[in-house]
């Protein structure tokens, strides 16, 4: 156990004793010139990161380790276009096959060279049925990958696949690629508990429930990272990192308490990173249980709360109300007037109650959440709006975010918040939430007709007609309600002020920045 990383919320909510506290762990402020060289990056309003395996990884957290520690063949640039990352150029085959250059040179953090077989070897392997990997979706389309020679490999498709691309970034995809002879040397579990990759850190040390230490790879192919060391503290409450950033005990905080930012912008010790995010947050439903399972009842409850309300009391502002499945960056593929099912309307709320088989009161339903701040506010705000205006006997069931995630995963819960910080393709927003076979669809909603208009729209590579295949796709779905979404939420990062070279990405980026960092 490293205790340098056992950071409680007790520890942290208050001045010199918050300070004393980390200061005897290790995270005391800042003072001798030698230690310039690390950066204390905290993990904040999170508790657990469980595995740094790509192909199994899930959660947030994970993700921004997993950035940090390995490369994909793609990666987004600072104006979210793509551009090569492990490969050096690319080109697209008709069919939608895609080949790819790698550079050469490269190496795993073992010293051994990366080849074309490891590609395939990573890519593969997300598709294995015995692999499991919630990211099996991001390669369906793949039939296999072939190797033309060390450095040059082909991605064969059944079908052209639009969202290839974005899929095979150093994003939240799970296509990060392996070495293939570590990998087997090692075993799965090994493998994810001391992952080797070819980022520009590697790990050091990790407690699973407390955090991580990564240091440089001096061998990186885009050069060795200023910054030798990061030590990531897991810091399960949003308040608790700002206490700690402003006691000078960690540098970067990975969001930011809404309620805290306007306060924040107004404190020349601090940076803050605010822009409107890449993301949609709904109450997640499940259909196959009552009162859920009926479609009026799924209705009337969306109808009965205030969207823009609860941006105001939930997110203090800083965010947008959300009336269909696309964020408002989606450009083409949001629908910014929204659907009438998805409005606030208390009279046709009732009406539609009137019209379902369940009384308002007939089954109780525990609304799932987790934690202390936002997330729990969210359920709670949402909680007391349908219960005022249906006359419902909706709850708060308070967890932490693992016991959630896994209660949505087994189909074990009536109702909770939840939520998805994609990057820029619409199938992420739709087919992997409300497709039959979407590996986020954990209310089991299905609509043949929605199947095939979003099969249709991942094999079309035309961006407009994308798009219409989209918003049909969303007409058709929003009126089933198969999940109730509610707003689209800034992301934030707060740095202190000698930190810089952080660029703030939509999708909530994190430990893809830290080799371009520097302490000053």
């Amino acid at each position: 156990m490293n205790d340098a990383f056992r950071i409680h919320r007790r520890d942290l909510l208050g001045g010199l004793g918050a300070a004393a506290a980390l200061s005897a762990f290790g995270y005391g402020p800042r003072a001798a010139m030698a230690q310039t060289a690390s950066l204390r990056a905290a993990i904040t309003g999170y508790g657990v990161v469980n595995t740094l395996d790509p192909a199994k990884a899930s959660l947030i957290p994970e993700f921004y380790v997993i950035w940090s520690l390995f490369n994909g063949l793609l990666k987004f640039d600072d104006t979210m276009k793509i551009v090569p990352d492990l490969a050096e150029s690319y080109r697209i085959l008709e069919g939608g096959s895609i080949e790819f250059k790698l550079r050469a040179g490269v190496t795993f953090h073992d010293g051994s060279p990366l080849t074309a077989d490891d590609v395939k070897f990573s890519l593969e392997r997300l598709l294995d049925p015995a692999t499991a990997s919630p990211n099996a979706s991001k390669v369906a389309a793949v039939d296999h990958v072939e190797v033309i020679d060390d450095l040059t490999v082909v991605v064969r498709t059944k079908t052209p696949f639009a969202p290839l691309l974005t899929f095979l970034t150093n994003a939240r995809t799970g296509t990060q690629i392996l070495p293939r002879k570590a990998f087997e040397a090692m075993g799965a579990e090994a493998f994810a508990r001391k992952p080797v990759g070819t980022g520009p850190y590697k790990l050091a040390s990790w407690d699973v429930g407390s955090g991580l230490k990564i240091e440089a790879n001096e061998a990186y192919f885009g050069g060795a990272p200023t910054i030798k060391t990061v030590e990531i503290p897991l810091i399960a409450e949003e308040a608790s990192g700002v206490t700690a950033l402003l006691g000078n005990q960690i540098d970067l905080t990975s969001t930011v308490p809404t309620a805290d930012v306007p306060q924040l912008m107004r404190n020349s010790a601090v940076t803050v990173f605010r822009q409107l995010g890449f993301n949609v947050r709904y109450i997640s439903i499940n259909l196959t249980k009552p009162p859920f399972n009926d479609v009026h009842f799924r209705r009337a409850v969306s109808m009965a709360f205030q969207r823009e309300a609860m941006v105001q009391t939930v997110l203090f502002g800083e965010g947008e109300p959300l009336r269909g499945f696309f964020p408002p960056l989606l450009g083409a593929n949001h629908t910014a007037a929204g659907h009438s099912v998805t409005g606030f309307d208390p009279a046709a709320a009732k009406e539609e109650l009137a019209k379902s088989k369940y009384g308002a009161a007939e089954y109780p339903v525990e609304v799932l959440t987790w934690g202390g701040g936002w997330w729990k506010r969210f359920a709670e705000i949402f909680v007391a709006q349908v219960n005022q205006v249906l006359g419902t006997k909706f709850s708060v069931s308070v967890t932490d975010s693992n016991a959630a995630f896994a209660r949505q995963q087994k189909g074990d819960f009536t109702a909770g918040v939840w939520g998805w910080l994609g990057m820029i393709d619409p199938d992420e927003y739709m087919g992997d939430i409300v497709h039959s076979a979407g590996w986020r669809n954990y209310g089991k909603f299905k609509n043949a007709e929605v199947d095939g208009l979003l099969e249709r729209a991942r094999a079309e590579l035309d961006p407009a007609t994308r798009a219409r295949l989209y918003n049909q796709a969303e007409a058709l779905a929003i009126e089933e309600v198969p999940i109730i979404p509610c707003f689209c939420s800034n992301i934030h990062n707060l740095l202190r002020k000698n930190i810089k070279g952080f660029v703030q990405k939509p999708y909530s980026n994190f430990g893809d920045q830290f080799a371009h960092m520097s302490i000053v």
